[in-house]
Order: structure tokens, then C-alpha cells, then sequence
């Protein structure tokens, strides 16, 4: 026997999208145009004789909460104060120390070097053999003005750059400064990412702090290297693409109002979520080409979310409205968006006639060689003929890199070993010779290992297995979005058998990897609450009206919860289950007097529905369920509610026991009644552990003075060696 999960209710296969709104009680209402005549589909006048739909039915069908429901305000504010917190953490935790080592490690060599000569040449030079010891105390006069072939765009190391030209290019702090102020904001975004799928400010600081923690996305946001910007850009990307979703449903409810099933569909319209979040994935691809994959999986999620939008409002083919006409207006709002931003992107490189491959086009031309692009010669002028088939060969030369590399490096490693830290990657390293012998126990050493923190990235490997079978059986869409960031980020280094890669290109989707850690746990506690709509909303609902589950009974569990002695279970056959009410810890009792399933309901903390009793008994049901269905959902009653009068104890049949949870009545959006103590224990555990373990791998993050043996304890596995 199953129940439905807290994180996502068993649905149909199109079940759409939550819709919570902003934090900063923003309004997808607001943020449309009243439809005019021309955008209106066909329509028939709504009423109970035409049969036509309200907003608020298609809102609760596309998965979206009520038109004007604003969060609480002490939930917005506690969610600012979580992002806040983890921010200033964050913080602390990257520019402590942040000039140290004073000496260019690891691909700083190549990424540093470029994005000075980015900022004074205009374009990535060539520099004298031994330049980086010349570099690292101020001697630039290493840098040529040939151009050099680099294999990466160039928008991080103009962000490198940017630090340099503050803070001087001679400060190792300048060099590193950018990569950790986007470090910073990857945690705050992904805690308003976090926020906004959940609702919770509790799981939103969780989120941010795991980030703010971890030590692959720690050392790299504390080293020159371009990898941190791609983890930055590609969070935005999701963000943007999230809040695309909410508004296009939103709008798809507004406009189809008042239309009864197997309406037209409203013309696709320009949607500004979505051009953002084409304008962000042409920036992870100007970072790296690795962003390349997650321009693909967000284009294929946004056609199946508008199709299966389209079909949970019943719009007459669906299918075709989906696939072709919005799926058509969806590529070219992401795609050649993507495309331009990420050309533009070259700006330097095109308005700098000495740039690398420069010039290549002529020379074939006069050899009588092939060029890319032949054909354009019809279309453009010479000069302009030129410069593109240069850039297109440029590019062609890049790929045949990229795809050929496979010289032996010390600390390559395979995808398969990332989620685990098999073999992390060894940014510094000096021993005795190079290093003061001021440590306690002597032969001193300083390391920097991007050793990922194994507590959160172990745990989410289990968490992984669960978010996935959720995001597969349940379609859950909030689970999917960081299984997008694995999709586009993780997976296809799966096809580089031989390619030399390196376990700290994981920073690029680390944020995925803790936010599916994060529902998991939020999932365990009950801490995510259901869709509304959904099939298991109305299970809850149908429960709750029966008082198998509400205040002073025990709240959902699964089979596994069950077997290990964490409470009842409830069912959804029609066989009624006696209400169980926690007496004292361990106790139970049945309630003998709890039946009738038109009962008043009775709101979490004595909130009571207004004049019920004075509407028909249609009326009643109908209000009970709207009233249930918008607690358990976590949108607040969407009927009128009298003030709440009682204390914070729950009372349920005469007997007042408060809830052991009620001080996180603000901290999250689901009633307290649902809250399940072990998955509180588990947060608790878990985060504990983290912070443990991060306090413990600080040393080896940021390269400090230990000893060797001090060292060798801190290397877990062989392999780390």
C-alpha cells in the first residue's frame, strides 16, 4: 500500500507546475496586460449555464494557488533573514584568506594570464616561457602582442579580469575576487530558488547554507578559474526558467477564463521569463561550451511543460498547439537568443584585427583553400564574409581540441566517481622546502583539494535514487528542475570515455546537487506540501474532511516510515480508518465522536470557517474542501476565516496537547500537524554532520599550515591521494 509523497502527490502525467508566488509578494496578475479582444480565445460567457470555467478552477487545475494569495508576511520576512544569513556565511567563508596562495595554481596559469591581456590587448596574447612567477609579483612584461590560441570563450576571464583591474593585477586577491563574489550569489540565488519552490524559508536557508559549505563549490569560487561562473550562470538559468513557468501559467489561466474544455488556445506571446532565461543560457555558454547540454534540456522541458499545460485546460489540439505553435515560439525565444548572447559575447574579439585567426579567411582564399562558409560571399560584403568564416574555423579548431584531448593528467577522473568524490581535484600543493615549519608536529605542508563535502554529497546520492523515482513516477515538476541541471551538466561527460576531464567541473551543477538533497529532506519532514490539484491534494483532502489525518493525529507515511515504527499509515480505499489521536508520547487513542465527514473542518490553531453552517450542505462541502485544500497546500484559507482567538495548543475532541512543531509554524508553508519529527531529526542530523565535516576539511580548502600526518587524516581514501 502507498500513500502519496509530501514532496510530490501521486498525479496524472501532465500535472502541471506549483504556482507560488514571488517572495517579494510580486503578482503574476500584475505582471500581464489585461487581454485584449484579439488575444481572447474563443470564449463562451462564463456562468453556471454556460458551463464555463473560472481562473481560480484553471489556476488550481494548471497547479497554481489562488489569483491574489500573498505569502505571510513573517514567512517573507524569515525567508530574507535566511538568505541574509547563508549570504553573510557564504561571504566570510570565500574571501577570508582569499590572497593566499600569493601564487598563480593550478589553470590560473593560463585563465589569469588571458584575462590580463583581455583587459590591456583586447585580446588573449602569447607570453614568454617562465612568466609566472614574473607575473605573480608584478612583472608583465612577459605579454606579446601575438595572439594566442586559447580554446574557451572569453566572457570569464573578462569577469577575472574585472577583479584585476579593481584590486590591481599584481593581487592575487583581484584574481580571485570575482570567482568568489559569484560564489556568493550562486548561494543567495539558490536560496531564493529554493524559497520559491518550496515556500519554506527553513528549506531555503538549509539550501543556501549546504552551498555555502561544500567544499567543491568553496575552493572554486576561491581559485582564478572559470568553472564557478558556468554553477552561477546555469542557477540563473533555472531560476529564470521557474518563474517562466509560473508566469506562462498563469497567464494561460487568465486568458482562457470563461472557456469551457476544447477552447483555442491563446496565441503565443512574447514571454520576458523566458527570454531571460535565453539571455542566461547564452552566458553559461560564454563561459564554457559545457553550458552548451543545458541549452538543450531547458528547450525540451519548456515543450513539454506548455504541451501538458495545454492539456490539463482542455485546449482542442493540444498536442499540436504544444509541439508546433508554442513549440516554435518557445525555440525562438531561447535559442537564437542564446545564439546572439553568446556572439556578442565576441565583441572583442571581432573589433580587434589581431585576434587569433584573424586573417585566415584571406590566406585560404589566396591559396585557393576551402573556407566554412562559401556560400555567404553572396550575402555580405568581403570584410564582413571574412570575419565570420574566421570566427566559424576559430570554432571549428576549438571543437577538434575539445574533442581530442586526452593527455594523461595526474588528477583526471571519470564521471562515474564525481557523485561520490573518488578523486578530487589538487588545486596547491608545497611541502617543506617551499613552506614555514611552524606547525604543530613539523614537516609542514599546505594543500588545496577540492574534496566536495562528502556528508552533503554522499547523502545526496540516496537523496538522488528518491527525487528521481518522484520525478518519474510522481511528476513532480519541482522535482525535475535540479534533475534538469544534472541532465545538462553531469550526464553528458558521460560520452568523453577517453577526454581528460576533472571531478571539479561537478561546480557547475552543485547547486542541483544540494537542492535535490534539500527536497529529499524536506520531503521526509513534510515540509514541501503537495500540489494543488493534484491527485494526492485530493487524497489529503478527502482524509483530512475524515479526520484520519488534521490536528493531534499523526500525519502521512509511507511504507518505509511505517515499517520502522514512525506511525500509521493511511490508505485511499473507501474503508473509513478510525481517526488516532497522540495522547502522550508513544499513546494513542481512537476518537469515537470525529465522524461525520461534513463536519466543520477545524483550521490549524482554532481558526473556524465563517457561517458555514448558514450555506446549503453542497455549499458546505464545497467550502470545507476549498478551505482544506488550500491549508494542505500551503496557500492559507482561500475562504472567509474568523480571527484566530485560541492559543497555539490544537484542540481536537477535548483533548489540547500543543504541537511539538509550532515555533516552525513561520519557518515553513505547510500546517504544523504535517510536520514529521524523524525528518526533523534527519535535517538536524544531517546539517550537523555537514558543518562538522566542513569545519574539519577547512584547512585542506584553503591551504593552510598543517602538518603532513595532519594531512594524511584528513585523506579519507586512497584515492584522494
Amino acid at each position: 500500500m502507498t500513500t502519496p509523497s509530501a514532496l510530490s502527490p501521486e498525479q496524472s502525467p501532465e500535472q502541471p507546475c506549483d504556482g507560488s508566488l514571488d517572495t517579494d509578494v510580486e503578482q503574476e496578475r500584475a505582471q500581464e496586460p489585461a487581454p485584449t479582444q484579439a488575444e481572447t480565445p474563443d470564449t463562451a460567457p462564463a456562468g453556471p449555464d454556460a458551463g464555463g470555467r473560472t481562473e481560480t478552477e484553471l489556476r488550481t487545475a494548471l497547479g497554481l494557488g489562488p489569483v491574489d494569495h500573498v505569502l505571510p508576511r513573517a514567512v517573507r520576512i524569515r525567508g530574507w533573514i535566511a538568505t541574509g544569513v547563508v549570504g553573510v556565511i557564504a561571504a566570510l567563508l570565500r574571501l577570508i584568506g582569499l590572497g593566499h596562495p600569493k601564487t598563480l595554481m593550478f589553470d590560473e596559469i593560463y585563465y589569469v594570464k588571458d584575462a590580463y591581456a583581455l583587459w590591456h590587448l583586447g585580446y588573449e596574447g602569447n607570453w614568454a616561457n617562465n612568466s609566472d612567477a614574473a607575473f605573480a609579483s608584478g612583472d608583465f612584461s612577459g605579454l606579446s602582442t601575438d595572439a594566442a590560441y586559447v580554446v574557451h570563450p572569453q566572457l570569464g576571464k573578462w569577469l577575472i579580469g574585472a577583479g584585476m583591474e579593481v584590486f590591481g593585477p599584481s593581487s592575487s586577491f583581484g584574481w580571485r575576487v570575482m570567482p568568489a563574489i559569484a560564489g556568493i550569489l550562486t548561494v543567495i540565488l539558490l536560496t531564493r530558488l529554493t524559497m520559491r519552490l518550496t515556500r519554506s524559508p527553513l528549506l531555503a536557508g538549509l539550501a543556501g547554507l549546504f552551498l555555502a559549505i561544500d567544499g567543491v563549490a568553496l575552493t572554486e569560487s576561491r581559485i582564478g578559474l572559470l568553472d564557478v561562473f558556468i554553477g552561477f550562470f546555469a542557477t540563473l538559468s533555472l531560476y529564470c526558467l521557474v518563474r517562466d513557468r509560473e508566469w506562462s501559467r498563469a497567464r494561460l489561466a487568465r486568458r482562457m477564463a470563461g472557456t469551457k474544455p476544447g477552447a483555442r488556445a491563446p496565441h503565443a506571446t512574447i514571454r520576458p521569463w523566458l527570454l531571460a532565461t535565453g539571455v542566461t543560457l547564452g552566458l553559461t555558454c560564454s563561459i564554457k561550451w559545457s553550458g552548451l547540454y543545458l541549452v538543450a534540456v531547458v528547450g525540451i522541458a519548456v515543450v513539454i511543460w506548455d504541451t501538458l499545460a495545454l492539456r490539463r485546460v482542455g485546449a482542442r489540439a493540444w498536442f499540436l498547439e504544444g509541439t508546433v505553435a508554442q513549440g516554435v515560439s518557445d525555440f525562438f525565444q531561447t535559442v537564437p537568443v542564446a545564439v546572439a548572447v553568446y556572439v556578442g559575447c565576441w565583441w572583442s574579439w571581432f573589433t580587434h584585427p589581431l585576434a587569433f585567426k584573424h586573417g585566415w579567411t584571406a590566406e585560404q582564399l589566396e591559396q585557393g583553400g576551402p573556407v566554412p562558409l562559401p556560400w555567404l560571399s553572396s550575402y555580405v560584403d568581403d570584410s564582413l564574409f571574412q570575419k565570420i568564416n574566421d570566427f566559424v574555423a576559430y570554432h571549428q579548431q576549438m571543437y577538434e581540441f575539445h574533442v581530442g584531448l586526452a593527455s594523461p593528467h595526474t588528477y583526471q577522473s571519470k564521471p562515474y566517481g564525481w557523485l561520490l568524490q573518488t578523486r578530487p581535484t589538487s588545486f596547491f600543493w608545497e611541502d617543506k622546502t617551499q613552506v614555514p615549519q611552524t606547525c604543530w608536529g613539523g614537516d609542514c605542508v599546505q594543500a588545496i583539494t577540492s574534496i566536495g563535502n562528502i556528508v552533503i554529497w554522499w547523502s545526496a546520492v540516496a537523496a538522488l535514487a528518491a527525487v528521481v523515482i518522484i520525478g518519474l513516477k510522481n511528476r513532480d515538476w519541482r522535482a525535475w528542475v535540479p534533475l534538469l541541471g544534472y541532465l545538462g551538466l553531469y550526464v553528458p561527460w558521460f560520452q568523453y570515455r577517453d577526454r581528460t576531464i576533472f571531478t571539479f567541473y561537478t561546480v557547475a551543477f552543485v547547486p542541483c546537487v544540494v537542492l535535490v538533497l534539500v527536497l529529499a529532506l524536506g520531503m521526509a519532514a513534510g515540509l514541501v506540501p503537495p500540489l494543488p490539484g493534484s491527485k494526492g491534494a485530493e487524497a489529503q483532502v478527502e482524509a483530512l474532511r475524515k479526520r484520519q489525518i488534521g490536528p493531534g493525529v499523526r500525519p502521512w507515511r509511507g511504507v518505509g516510515a511505517r515499517f520502522l515504527g514512525f506511525g500509521p499509515q493511511f490508505g485511499r480505499t473507501q474503508v473509513w480508518t478510525p481517526p488516532v489521536v497522540e495522547t502522550d508520547p508513544g499513546m494513542y487513542r481512537i476518537v469515537e465522536t470525529a465522524g461525520d465527514a461534513d463536519d466543520d473542518l477545524e483550521a490549524e490553531d482554532g481558526a473556524h470557517t465563517v457561517a458555514v453552517d448558514a450555506l446549503p450542505r453542497a455549499e458546505q462541502a464545497g467550502s470545507q474542501r476549498a478551505q482544506a485544500m488550500a491549508e494542505l497546500t500551503g496557500y492559507g484559507a482561500t475562504t472567509a476565516t474568523a480571527p484566530d482567538v485560541a492559543s497555539d495548543n490544537d484542540e481536537l475532541e477535548g483533548t489540547s496537547r500543543r504541537s511539538p512543531w509550532a515555533t516552525l509554524k513561520n519557518w515553513t508553508s505547510v500546517p504544523t500537524w504535517q510536520i514529521r519529527s524523524e525528518g526533523i531529526f534527519l535535517i538536524i542530523m544531517v546539517t550537523a554532520l555537514a558543518c562538522v565535516a566542513a569545519a574539519f576539511w577547512w584547512p585542506i580548502w584553503t591551504g593552510q599550515n598543517v602538518s603532513r600526518a595532519f594531512w594524511l587524516y584528513h585523506m579519507f581514501l586512497s584515492s584522494w591521494i
